[in-house]
């Protein structure tokens, strides 16, 4: 999700300062150079996960669907951080990496935040605008690396399912505090974490899934992290898989395998 230069003013009027197309911002003038989202989309086809509008506007509930039993985990999933959000934060949100905007919709619903999907997947968030319009909901098309957005802007950033796409963990948190206010909170939500030692085979893992559907190339934009690269930064589990009674394995409770991690402070 790293790219090419931006449009996007350091302005407190961000986003409203940028031009619109298809309702969504345009922070970038040209789409990004690399193959990143031709790629993705190719890939999300080939998985059944680009999803038709009768779909994105049901997530994160998914029925008579392929990956409906995924969904099932990332609904309770969903509904964990949205009722966290519920009636407790105000000010701005950054979705970053929001995609087709379910998750940006849902919880500009469910709180009394400010939500601005950001990603640099046009396709999608054109779905997302064309779906999804409430006055305290806009997406911005725009890669965070380039995008000048004035420093502590955001009260809380969000990353659904996102951070795999970023190759510098840390480097991207260093860049999403000088946007956030300094009591502000970042969240990863349902991106999976590993130990040092399982790095190598869970690469192996993914270069072999994705070299077993065809899509090679799609290894070069999906990495990992361990806990090894949170050790700087001041950060607690919301919710840990570790940690699943086994009552609730017991009776079949659907529950995403990836961590809730919430970071606060300064680096």
């Amino acid at each position: 999700m790293t790219g090419s230069s931006s449009n996007i003013i350091p302005d407190q009027n961000f986003p409203e300062v940028l031009p619109i197309e298809y309702g969504v911002f345009m922070g970038m003038k040209n789409p990004l150079s690399s193959s990143f989202e031709s790629d993705y989309l190719k890939v999300r086809a080939a998985e059944q996960r680009l999803y038709s509008d009768e779909y994105v506007v049901a997530l994160p509930e998914l029925k008579n669907h392929v990956h409906q039993h995924e969904w099932k985990m990332r609904n309770r999933s969903a509904n964990r951080v949205l009722s966290y959000f519920q009636n407790t934060h105000s000010g701005r949100l950054l979705d970053l990496g929001c995609g087709n905007g379910w998750f940006s919709q849902a919880l500009a619903k469910k709180s009394r935040l400010q939500v601005i999907g950001m990603d640099v997947n046009l396709t999608e968030l054109k779905q997302a605008a064309r779906l999804f319009q409430r006055s305290n909901l806009q997406f911005v098309y725009a890669d965070i690396f380039n995008a000048d957005i004035p420093p502590g802007f955001f009260d809380v950033i969000t990353l659904n399912a996102s951070v795999q796409y970023f190759p510098d963990l840390s480097l991207l948190l260093k860049k999403l505090f000088l946007i956030l206010k300094p009591k502000g909170e970042i969240h990863i939500i349902d991106t999976p974490f590993y130990h040092v030692t399982e790095l190598e085979e869970a690469r192996k893992r993914t270069r072999d899934y994705y070299a077993g559907i065809g899509y090679p190339e799609m290894a070069t934009h999906y990495f990992h992290h361990s806990y090894d690269a949170l050790k700087h930064f001041k950060y607690d589990f919301l919710y840990k898989p570790e940690t699943r009674s086994r009552i609730l394995r017991y009776f079949g409770k659907a529950e995403i395998p990836f961590p809730w991690i919430k970071i606060a402070g300064t680096v």
